[in-house]
């Protein structure tokens, strides 16, 4: 049986406000890139901050590799690298620099620590290139390389592909996979499903702060294999006729009408066309379809 590296149980967030971020979120997570999916605002931030140990949850218990991030912080932070959403980095610095001075507020010392850093996210040529020169994918493998500094068990990445594009995307999910391979547990947080589907085998839904799936992403998959369909469709009004009747994933708008990707939940459209399924289908499908996505 693998071993959970992250195990949250039955933890909540509540803002003095009456927000509520989380709600008795519980699930576990072992060794190689597990994805966590939401829409933006499901919680997944908040979930990570309180992994990370930057916020304090309402009720439950995190622990990361035994140690309980409430009571035994300093070893939860030790045992983590953290890349959140939005890192600020200092633009006139080059990569070596600033990997150097994050090196430094995290107490790991010499210069081969950097350097290995920055080998493992291909980044070593650049090691002299300042900050506000860098691409976007650029600067997130920058934010990896510090979250590697110390080589933590435990990688918690957060939105990491958000805003780049498809081939900094691929290069990234490489990294992120290299790093499982080295024996690491790596979570990431995102709303895009090709980044899950290309590199995680097991996820975890939330939804309006609640853990709506959790498990291998073939059993979600299974959701809705087999039952989805293409059908053209005359306008809009007939878009909201099927939406009536059935879960619409999405439409492709053509000269001639449209075309709609839909789950057949009962077997009510036996004309339409069988597609197969897709990781994406089910996750649209679970956060109730596209006039919900």
């Amino acid at each position: 049986m693998q071993t959970a590296n992250i195990e949250i149980l039955h933890v909540s967030k509540a803002y003095r406000n009456g927000a509520q971020a989380l709600a008795d979120v519980s699930f576990s997570v072992g060794s190689g890139v597990f994805g966590l999916l939401g829409h933006n605002g499901a919680g997944k931030t908040t979930l990570l901050q309180a992994l990370a140990t930057v916020l304090r949850p309402t009720a439950g218990t995190i622990r990361v590799c035994g140690f309980d991030a409430q009571a035994a912080g300093d070893e939860v932070r030790a045992r983590i690298g953290y890349l959140p959403q939005e890192l600020a980095m200092y633009p006139a610095l080059s990569c070596w620099d600033f990997v150097a001075y994050m090196a430094s507020l995290k107490g790991v010392r010499g210069r081969d620590a950097v350097w290995r850093a920055l080998e493992q996210v291909e980044m070593a040529d650049c090691a002299k290139r300042r900050i506000g020169q860098l691409s976007g994918g650029m600067r997130r493998r920058i934010g990896i390389a510090q979250a590697l500094l110390g080589d933590p068990p435990v990688l918690i990445v957060d939105e990491p592909t958000a805003g780049l594009d498809p081939e900094e995307r691929v290069r990234f999910r490489g990294v992120l996979s290299r790093c499982a391979q080295e024996g690491r547990t790596v979570l990431l947080s995102t709303h895009i499903v090709e980044d899950v589907h290309q590199i995680c085998r097991k996820l975890a839904v939330l939804r309006r702060g609640r853990l709506f799936f959790a498990g291998p992403a073939a059993d979600l998959l299974g959701r809705v294999q087999g039952r989805v369909k293409t059908k053209r469709l005359a306008g809009e009004a007939a878009l909201a006729a099927l939406q009536r009747e059935a879960v619409v994933l999405s439409t492709a708008y053509e000269s001639q009408g449209l075309t709609a990707r839909f789950v057949d939940e009962g077997g009510a459209f036996p004309q339409a066309e069988p597609v197969p399924a897709t990781l994406e289908d089910a996750y649209v499908y679970c956060m109730g379809g596209k006039a919900h996505a």
